[in-house]
């Protein structure tokens, strides 16, 4: 039987040969690069705050329609939850900058340092979340979206400096989730949008996302909620490779409603 690890990696290999969204003013890579190089080109496309703004022209998007609602409960001791959501508030705070809104981008800096808490980064993370919440006050916005890409980076080395590599996995999975929630509900809700690609950001993003669900150990991959971040992206990877050429409305709207359900459960809960 083919694992879930082996069938995520035979559908990167394809969809490699796909265009992202992103834009490409460079030459096209040499036919002989090599997966690995070209794999790596992607992951540094995949920059959250490009990400937003390419989304930003292609899409009628009003960036403070898509704040939470209902905002995180206080965290658990669950760290591998709570490590999910703290990325989820990291794409918040991407989302605030976007909207250009000081005010929502320093409630959600507290919020992010209560979740810091609870995974020991409190005390060397608050310093930073300072600084930013300042420059959110005078609308720096260039300096704050430095920052908060720093300040995502050190995060995730914080946690694999603590040998904790699941949750610094599982934040960043959280992150872009979050992002995707916010993107397929705009595709879903709009339809003018003539990229419908921007469902899942790009065949690219979300495969390389289901391998990175991969590499959690299998303890953590078993742990209720966490199985249910592989089995949306398998089912993202299977569907959207399936049509990629021209998605049909009924996959849109069902792929935006089970990433709202993910969410929801393990987020919001």
């Amino acid at each position: 039987m083919i694992s879930r690890k082996q069938r995520v990696s035979m559908a990167v290999a394809t969809c490699l040969q796909v265009v992202t969204i992103f834009a490409h003013a460079d030459p096209p890579l040499p036919e002989d690069t090599t997966f690995e190089v070209k794999r790596a080109v992607l992951l540094q496309e995949m920059n959250p705050s490009d990400f937003l703004d390419t989304v930003g022209q292609q899409t009628k998007a009003l960036w403070r329609q898509h704040y939470r609602g209902v905002r995180p409960p206080l965290p658990s001791t669950e760290r591998l939850r709570v490590s999910f959501t703290l990325g989820g508030l990291i794409a918040d705070g991407y989302l605030a900058l976007q909207a250009g809104d000081p005010q929502q981008f320093k409630d959600n800096n507290q919020e992010i340092l209560t979740y810091c808490r609870v995974l020991a980064l409190a005390e060397k993370m608050t310093p930073g979340i300072l600084a930013q919440s300042k420059m959110a006050e005078t609308k720096d916005w260039e300096a704050v979206r430095k920052q908060v890409a720093e300040t995502q980076t050190f995060i995730e080395q914080q946690l694999r400096d603590q040998r904790d590599e699941d949750l610094a996995i599982l934040v960043n999975l959280g992150m872009w989730m979050r992002l995707l929630e916010i993107t397929s509900t705009l595709v879903a809700n709009d339809e003018e949008i003539q990229n419908k690609m921007l469902t899942i950001g790009s065949l690219p993003l979300i495969q390389e996302l289901a391998l990175r669900y991969t590499k959690l150990s299998e303890n953590s991959q078993k742990e209720d909620g966490v199985s249910n971040i592989g089995s949306l992206l398998e089912y993202l990877v299977d569907r959207w490779n399936a049509q990629a050429a021209h998605p049909s409305n009924e996959l849109i709207h069902r792929t935006n409603e089970k990433i709202i359900a993910l969410m929801a459960k393990l987020t919001l809960k």
